[in-house]
This record gives structure tokens, C-alpha cells and sequence, in this order.
């Protein structure tokens, strides 16, 4: 016979994540992901944590997963011990105030597009944004005004912002209420945020920055959006720093209505917001205060060698402040333009034979994302990898300077076309139509065309013999 207590142990037992009592393969994506977890593999993607118990009192997720109740506080009420930890992680990122968010910074960029420009507004825009900022200028009624960037030779990919560009579009659109830029990238460039505050200011405009790959930034010694003149940044805490998916703060800089901007998170958020995932947030901006801070200083000294191994000893090309300036120093983008191999082709080949994970591939890159979490053997696998996989590689001419993908006429507003009735159409038949949905490769989840702009035979045929051959359709209004 079995005594209560033990009984109650033998339960407990069973439940525990891959105890053979439990019947895992009935749970098909649990099963999937503990797989993965128990592979042996190195991780250079998000979540920033890679899968290490950084802290061990935190193990078992479901013995905190509470809600509103006896003294957790509530999230969009701004008090008790979620306020306490917003507070301390305001003071760790030297903002005036930040807000938790539990659905990512996408929650956040929603709540602050609301909050600065309002619904029917106009916004400018870093052309290279995330997709989610199209969403809220459908769900907001925004009319979008763009302005582009250079591109980085060999690499392709979104360089310097057109400062003069933006302020041509300022005065050309007196009633644009806000700016907002992406840094760092998904490649790890960093924009000249301190420039464009001061032209933000001159025209009376606000300045919202999407750094959600940019958390870790004060670890590394380097001013967080808000510092630099930002009314409004967020940060995907979860994406490089030791935190649950879905992880996010909102930081503001003093004269932000913050009784409206709380207002817009929750509307723009899930009522039940989840308690572990903001005690990560919290356990992560603790660990940072503390010994996580000398961890993401050696991820950068780590990826500062990787750059260099790379660009010495193999056939590829790191991404380095010779190439642009300003980068993510914990960000690793290497290009494989003089290979005969495509970014893709180098992450499936990392994967298959080395078990070594990216971030992101795309036609001549790939991104590793590298945190304190990376133990020094997945390092030196990485190195490998690519010193390895580079001697089976033949040398081929550089590809030259891709054609930018060229702008688009908008004839319909973003919400008139995102809730217009669509079909879907091959991309070779989708000339001389309107675009419904994003045309977004993902990652890095950056729109190549917008709802409400025309296909032209030029973006046809970028998409189908140039950069984004995986693109077989796009949804179009129906004439």
C-alpha cells in the first residue's frame, strides 16, 4: 500500500518532463521540442537563454505560472511586484519608465504607434521594419511614408539611413506624427539613432525605435535607444538575453504619456498576461546587474575573434565595423558571396553535418546570434563548421551589387487593401495588381512590398530570378 505522501511523489514523478511514465509522443510538438533540446547541438538563435539553466530555482515553470491573485499584482494596472520589477529594469536600461510586455515587442510596437501617431495618422518609416509595424498600420488606419538606406556591398543588406531623405519627407508631410527605425538589424547594424532624435525634435515629430535584437546593449557597453534621444524603444529581452519566448520591455524617455501608452498595451495585449514570462524579464535584468554582465562582455570578445577567424582562415566573410561601423559586437553575419554556395545551403550544411544552428539564412548570409549563454565548446564547433565546410567550397566571382528592390506606388491604403477580398496569385502573374498581404521572406520578417502598393514587372522579376526565389505567390486584391 501506498502512504499519501508517497503517493502524492509518485504523481509528482510522472509529470516530470521526460519521465517515461508520460506518454511524451502523444504530445507531438512537446516531443518535438524536447528532442531538439536533448540533441547534440549548438544553438546560435534566439531565445537568448540557449537552452541553459541559468537559473535553477526556475526550473519548474508551471509551480510559479499564477495570475492575478494574492500579491502578483496586475500587469496593466501598474502595481505590486510587477511595477517593482518594471521599476528596477527602467533604472537597469536608464529609461524614465518601462512596461513589461508577454507578447513580444510586436505588442509593443503596436502600443507605440498608437500612442504617437493615433488612429488615421501618417508615420515615416525605416523601410526595412518589421513586419509587425505594417500590421499596425492596418489595425490604426496609418498611412506609411518610407525612407531607404543604403545597401552594403557583398552582403545585400539594408545599410545607412537617409537622413535627408527623412527630413525631405517631413517637410513634404507636415502631418507625420512619427519616425520609427529598426536597430540594431536582424545583421547587427546599428543606426545613427542620436541624428535622427535631433532632427525628430527640430520637426516636433516622435521617435520610436524597434531595437528588439538590441537588448543586451548595456551589457556590452553601448546606450539603449532612449538614451540616445528615442521617445519610445522596445527590446525582445527573450531574443538575447536569458528570458522565456515572448519576453519584451517598453522604455520611454520623460514627457511620454505613460497613462495612455499602459492603456495601448493592453490593448494590444492578451488579458492574461503570463507570470513566467515577466519573472524572466525580472530574473534576466538581475542576472544582467550581476555576473551576466562579464558573460555578454566575452560573447563580444568571442564574436570579435569569430569575425577575424572567419575572414582569415576561410573562404566566407564576416561582417565587421571595417565593412559599417556601427554593429552589434555579439552578432555574427557571415556572407558567402565568392563561394559556391548560398547563405542557405551554408546553414544546411552547419546543420546537417555539424549540428550547429543559425538564426537566419538568406541568399548570401547567415546569422548567429551569440549570447553569455554560449559555452565555449558550441564556440569552438562553430569555428570548425565553417573552416571545414569552407575547404570543400571552390572559390567563385563575387556576385557584384544586387539591384535594390525598387520602390512601389501606393493606390490603396494599407487597411483598405489588408480587408479587401484577396486571391492569391503566382508571383510571375501578379504584374499590374495590388498587393494584399505583405510579401515578407521571414526572417528577417521585413516586407518587400506593403498592402495597397503595385506590383510592377520590375518587383516580379526580383522576386522570381533574383533574391527571394521561395516566394511562389502573392495575395492580391481582387480587381
Amino acid at each position: 500500500m501506498i502512504r499519501r505522501h508517497d503517493a502524492h511523489r509518485h504523481t509528482r514523478a510522472q509529470r516530470r518532463w521526460g519521465d517515461s511514465v508520460l506518454p511524451i509522443a502523444t504530445a507531438p510538438l512537446f516531443h518535438t521540442l524536447q528532442m531538439l533540446a536533448t540533441s547534440d547541438s549548438a544553438r546560435f538563435h534566439m531565445p537568448g537563454h540557449k537552452g541553459e539553466p541559468v537559473f535553477s530555482s526556475y526550473a519548474d515553470v508551471f509551480a510559479i505560472d499564477f495570475t492575478e491573485t494574492y500579491g502578483t499584482g496586475n500587469l496593466y494596472e501598474g502595481e505590486g511586484p510587477i511595477r517593482e520589477a518594471e521599476i528596477a529594469a527602467a533604472r537597469y536600461f536608464h529609461a524614465e519608465d518601462c512596461f513589461f510586455l508577454t507578447g513580444g515587442s510586436t505588442q509593443g510596437i503596436l502600443a507605440m504607434l498608437a500612442a504617437a501617431a493615433g488612429e488615421g495618422g501618417a508615420v515615416l518609416l525605416d523601410r526595412g521594419c518589421h513586419k509587425s509595424v505594417c500590421h499596425g498600420c492596418a489595425l490604426l488606419d496609418l498611412t506609411p511614408y518610407f525612407i531607404g538606406s543604403d545597401t552594403l556591398e557583398r552582403f545585400h543588406v539594408p545599410a545607412a539611413l537617409h537622413l535627408r531623405e527623412a527630413e525631405e519627407q517631413l517637410r513634404a508631410h507636415p502631418e507625420i506624427r512619427a519616425l520609427l527605425l529598426t536597430s540594431p538589424n536582424y545583421y547587427g547594424v546599428c543606426r545613427d539613432v542620436e541624428a535622427f532624435a535631433a532632427l525628430c525634435t527640430r520637426y516636433g515629430v516622435k521617435l520610436l525605435v524597434d531595437a528588439a535584437h538590441g537588448a543586451h546593449f548595456p551589457a556590452v557597453g553601448l546606450p539603449t535607444p532612449v538614451e540616445q534621444g528615442a521617445d519610445m524603444t522596445v527590446l525582445s529581452i527573450h531574443k538575447t538575453l536569458p528570458a522565456l519566448g515572448q519576453s519584451s520591455v517598453l522604455l520611454m524617455r520623460k514627457g511620454t504619456d505613460r497613462r495612455a501608452l499602459r492603456e495601448f498595451t493592453a490593448l494590444f495585449g492578451t488579458s492574461s498576461p503570463s507570470y513566467p514570462i515577466m519573472a524572466s524579464t525580472d530574473l534576466a535584468r538581475a542576472y544582467m546587474e550581476g555576473r551576466g554582465r562579464e558573460a555578454y562582455l566575452r560573447a563580444a570578445e568571442s564574436c570579435a575573434e569569430l569575425r577575424r577567424y572567419v575572414n582569415t582562415h576561410t573562404k566566407f566573410h564576416a561582417l565587421t565595423t571595417d565593412d559599417f561601423a556601427e554593429l552589434d559586437p555579439c552578432r555574427l553575419t557571415v556572407c558567402t558571396d565568392g563561394a559556391n554556395l548560398t547563405g542557405h545551403q551554408l546553414a544546411d550544411r552547419l546543420w546537417s553535418g555539424f549540428g550547429v544552428a543559425c538564426e537566419m539564412a538568406d541568399g548570401q548570409n547567415v546569422v548567429f546570434i551569440l549570447t553569455g549563454m554560449d559555452a565555449a565548446m558550441s564556440l569552438y564547433r562553430l569555428r570548425r563548421a565553417l573552416r571545414r565546410i569552407s575547404q570543400t567550397c571552390a572559390p567563385a566571382e563575387p556576385a557584384g551589387v544586387h539591384a535594390a528592390f525598387p520602390p512601389a506606388e501606393r493606390v490603396s491604403s494599407v487597411r483598405q487593401a489588408w480587408f479587401s477580398k484577396k486571391m492569391a496569385v503566382p508571383v510571375r502573374d501578379a504584374a499590374g495588381l495590388v498587393c494584399a498581404r505583405p510579401v515578407t521572406p521571414y526572417p528577417p520578417g521585413v516586407p518587400l512590398l506593403w498592402p495597397g502598393e503595385k506590383i510592377t514587372p520590375a518587383h516580379v522579376e526580383l522576386l522570381t530570378e533574383r533574391w527571394y526565389n521561395e516566394i511562389s505567390e502573392i495575395q492580391v486584391v481582387i480587381p
